[in-house]
């Protein structure tokens, strides 16, 4: 994403937030409100993932060709569960058109052990706890048009369409631990990326009162964007090194034929050929939909 873009983003939010608050708001007839919102949803997942699949895929079949016992692997579709917030300043020019500028918070990958692996070896454990996440933080201008008045009598519902734009700084981790007897060693990765996005969805409001309503929101997400590049660690056998690049996608083929998808930090590209193609630089995609619940307050 260009620095034009990231300006232009920027400067449009401070000029929104500047005039819904400014003294001219007042006496423009404007109505200025807020909006706080949290919730879940799917988080369609991009190469980070792939890799997560490649994982799973890598230790089943391990486990087949070794004739191993599996006590935990790798869920694949827990990892696709988004955990959502955002803060919203609206700005109602009429009683249905309002215009807004938000912050939020995404986040999918990992959760509850998700991408723990354990395989047995009699009564010993080999075990590699993974934690994989991909977060942002959008800068949001948007739009909403409503189909009932903003300020309803008490107990009445309004319904509202939304949608925007946001500039999102996106940050992917990842780390392993991983033990097998006397062995152990550790990995951790993080990198950091910015661009645009694209948001909607359609919301109602049930107002309690004139000031303060009960939200809930049905909401879909497009921001997918790669260019990232950050940091990484590595420990065991007594030594330790780090180092940093550029996030990589790429697949990688072990002694058996097999064939398996992974990211990881390169200064530069590594080549392809030999035990190692679809290189190319990684893509994170933030991309959701799900629901959101929370409150608005009406000035």
């Amino acid at each position: 994403m260009s620095r034009k873009s990231k300006r232009f983003l920027a400067l449009a939010a401070a000029l929104i937030l500047g005039f819904s608050l400014g003294p001219t708001a007042q006496a423009q007839g404007l109505k200025l409100g807020f909006k706080f919102m949290g919730g879940m949803g799917y988080q369609i997942g991009g190469d980070d993932t792939a890799s997560l699949r490649g994982l799973k895929a890598l230790v089943d079949d391990y486990v087949a060709a070794a004739g191993l016992k599996l006590k935990s692997n790798v869920v694949p579709f827990m990892n696709h569960i988004a955990l959502e917030g955002d803060a919203d300043i609206i700005v109602s020019l009429t009683p249905r058109l309002g215009v807004s500028v938000g912050l939020g918070y995404v986040r999918g990958g990992t959760i509850f052990g998700s991408g723990n692996v354990i395989v047995l070896h009699g009564s010993a454990e080999e075990k590699s706890v993974n934690k994989v996440a991909a977060s942002a933080m959008p800068l949001k201008l948007g739009v909403y048009y409503s189909f009932g008045s903003r300020f309803e009598a008490e107990g009445k519902r309004g319904s509202y369409l939304f949608g925007g734009v946001g500039l999102y700084s996106g940050k992917y981790t990842a780390s392993e631990d991983y033990s097998y007897q006397a062995a152990r060693s550790t990995s951790s990765l993080t990198a950091k990326a910015s661009g645009l996005g694209f948001y909607g969805g359609l919301g109602s409001e049930n107002w309690i009162n004139p000031n303060f309503a009960f939200v809930i929101e049905l909401y879909g997400r497009y921001a997918k964007f790669g260019g990232f590049k950050g940091d990484w660690q590595r420990t065991g056998g007594g030594a330790s090194n780090s180092g940093s690049g550029t996030l990589y996608y790429y697949e990688w083929q072990d002694d058996d034929g097999n064939w398996y998808p992974a990211t990881d930090l390169f200064d530069t590209a590594p080549a392809s050929g030999g035990f190692l193609r679809a290189v190319r630089e990684a893509r994170i995609d933030f991309s959701a939909f799900g629901f959101r619940f929370g409150f608005r307050v009406s000035l």
